[in-house]
């Protein structure tokens, strides 16, 4: 669970207001969420009300576990600034789509008996900052099941809509649209100043005093709005202890969603008494209880922007998108954690006790068990106040079996297991209890970038890192020698290594010798498809993932390729200059004398100064 020491929520809370005069109409929302229903047997549908009921709860909790902000003045001396905000450019965010989608983004298949939930995941996996982008809509073009059938119906996946199918999906083809601001609109309101009209609607300040900020939006406003400074009277922008926005009125919303959580409570007492003949009946009682649908329904309202500063507030910035890029792109989303069990983790709607189901809905696992937590298709964890168990699902007996093991999980078919306060005794086991990897290591890991599994022990005399057996997926060891990895991982489809007679050289992912070091005194892991390697005069080049020397070895420093940026120094004439390199060694920024030189931040967010002189992670100087 992310800890979030400066919290920026967004509350999508609707009004709901129940006209005591005439029946209202269910709005749109309400009847999308009815049509969830069609087809369903009551049993099916109490499950449906009972998963949206149990969202309102968490999102009851997650408010409450806020600390409720108070007004407070600040001493000039007392205040706390912050970076104005900057909107990335176009061509900076299309970047970040374009890396986004590199990324290989994939999806994670939840039963909600007898339909399945798709929720698109693993979208980060190469480390990316995507913290400037909104995640794409998605929407299925062809389904492709396991057992080689396909869907071509469309879809969303979202983590919410259902498909009509319990089969385990292999891969979805999906059509992503996403959108960005192209051109970004700054509007002040202060005291004087507290209202202003964007494209025929009002914005304008609700509360404005000491160190707390509230603006309503009219919502083709709200609906383009991107961040909000506030500045005291010097004009420099506060930082903030917390930010939040949201539909409707902020005031409301314990109230909007406790008054929600009592309708949906009611209705499954109802179901539970035999109110409802059939789902027909149910589906008009839920239409005659909530014409306008859930409180997070947010298409179309007006909202808020509020927000509690390090300081006195003087004016506000609100920063909108005025024009927006809108992009789309086709591409194939693998399923990240497939169930290849055909059990299914399941909740009984009467006992809330958690058992096994079959691909018809029926429990061939009974509902016994008061926590159950899935971490992947074979293994799960139960928790008491003891403390955590671990089990492995037998298919073949359909049987539950406790592990007298630790488990972690490492793929959709295979686990860690240790020994609870036992030294070398971690080993990995696949779905029919089988150890493909034997329980006689300190730990085992799972590389992010190629199918391979590092087994690892500790030596006496040997690095703190310990030495690494290397195993496929199905337990075949790679290489019959062990290698002191050292903290590198796979890049580039290659592993560096060394032997026990301390030779370095590149492995693949097969564990074949690929690149031999003998000619260098040391080198790097891979990155932007070179490596660092340095001479025995401490001279620095790069190879390429041949081993081919094309950077030549005459710097007297070079620090690994960064969004295919390096920074390098040199000696001319007893002086040290440093500049700024790209993977063709052409110079991006020119060699100079400086004082003190530093990097900091990762990937996009790399940044390198030189004295005075700041430059990005793509070599351009920031001024």
């Amino acid at each position: 669970m992310m800890t979030l020491t400066k919290p920026i929520f967004i509350f999508a809370i609707a009004m709901i207001t129940v006209s005591a005069c005439k029946p209202k109409q269910p709005s749109a929302s309400v009847l999308a969420f009815v049509k969830e229903f069609d087809g369903k047997s009551l049993t099916a549908a109490r499950e449906i009300l009972n998963n949206e009921n149990e969202r309102v709860d968490e999102f009851i909790h997650f408010m409450k576990s806020f600390k409720k902000e108070t007004v407070k003045s600040f001493k000039p001396t007392e205040e706390s600034f912050a970076a104005p905000f900057q909107q990335p450019s176009a061509s900076e965010l299309e970047t970040k789509y374009a890396a986004f989608f590199a990324g290989e983004p994939g999806f994670k298949q939840q039963i909600a008996y007898p339909n399945s939930i798709l929720g698109v995941d693993g979208a980060f996996r190469n480390n990316g900052d995507f913290s400037d982008i909104s995640i794409p809509d998605f929407v299925t073009a062809k389904i492709f099941f396991r057992d080689g059938s396909t869907d071509d119906k469309k879809y969303l996946v979202d983590g919410a809509a259902t498909i009509p199918s319990v089969k385990t999906i292999d891969s979805v083809l999906a059509d992503a649209s996403y959108s960005y601001p192209a051109k970004v609109v700054m509007l002040t309101l202060d005291k004087q100043h507290d209202k202003v009209t964007y494209k025929g609607a009002t914005i304008r300040i609700e509360k404005l005093g000491d160190n707390r900020v509230r603006l309503v939006m009219e919502d083709k406003a709200f609906s383009e709005y991107l961040h909000i400074d506030a500045l005291n009277k010097d004009g420099k922008p506060l930082d903030y202890t917390s930010k939040n926005n949201g539909v409707g009125n902020p005031e409301d919303m314990s109230r909007l969603l406790n008054d929600f959580n009592k309708k949906l409570t009611s209705l499954i007492s109802q179901l539970d008494k035999g109110r409802f003949k059939d789902v027909a009946a149910l589906q008009e009682e839920i239409k005659r209880q909530l014409p306008d649908g859930s409180p997070f329904d947010e298409e179309g309202r007006d909202g808020y922007v509020e927000g509690y500063f390090k300081g006195n507030i003087a004016k506000v910035n609100v920063y909108l998108a005025d024009t927006r890029y809108e992009g789309k792109k086709q591409l194939m989303l693998k399923n990240i954690a497939p169930n290849y069990s055909g059990l299914f983790l399941s909740k009984d709607p009467k006992s809330n006790n958690y058992g096994f189901t079959d691909a018809s809905g029926r429990f061939v696992i009974p509902a016994t068990y008061k926590k159950l937590s899935q971490l992947n298709s074979y293994f799960f964890a139960n928790e008491d106040y003891n403390g955590y168990y671990y089990y492995r699902l037998d298919t073949a007996t359909r049987q539950l079996l406790k592990l007298d093991y630790e488990v972690r999980e490492l793929t959709s078919q295979l686990a860690a297991a240790t020994k609870s306060n036992a030294t070398n005794s971690a080993g990995v086991m696949d779905g029919n209890g089988r150890w493909i990897v034997p329980s006689t290591y300190e730990g085992i890991y799972l590389d992010e970038h190629e199918q391979v599994l590092y087994a690892n022990k500790p030596e006496e005399e040997g690095p703190l890192q310990g030495i690494t057996t290397l195993y496929d997926y199905s337990g075949h060891q790679l290489s019959p020698e062990s290698y002191y990895t050292n903290g590198n991982t796979y890049q580039d489809g290659l592993l560096l290594v060394e032997d026990k007679a301390h030779r370095r050289y590149f492995i693949d992912n097969k564990g074949k010798k690929a690149i031999d070091l003998k000619a260098y005194a040391d080198a790097s892991s891979f990155s932007n498809g070179l490596a660092r390697v340095k001479n025995a005069d401490y001279k620095y080049g790069f190879i390429n993932t041949k081993g081919v020397l094309v950077i030549p070895v005459s710097y007297t420093g070079a620090t690994p390729f960064n969004e295919g940026i390096s920074m390098v120094n040199r000696s001319n004439n007893n002086v040290s200059e440093v500049a700024l390199i790209n993977t063709k060694n052409e110079l991006v920024a020119p060699f100079r004398h400086a004082a003190s030189t530093s990097q900091s931040g990762t990937g996009a967010k790399m940044e390198y100064t030189f004295d005075d002189k700041k430059y990005n992670a793509r070599g351009a100087e920031v001024r």
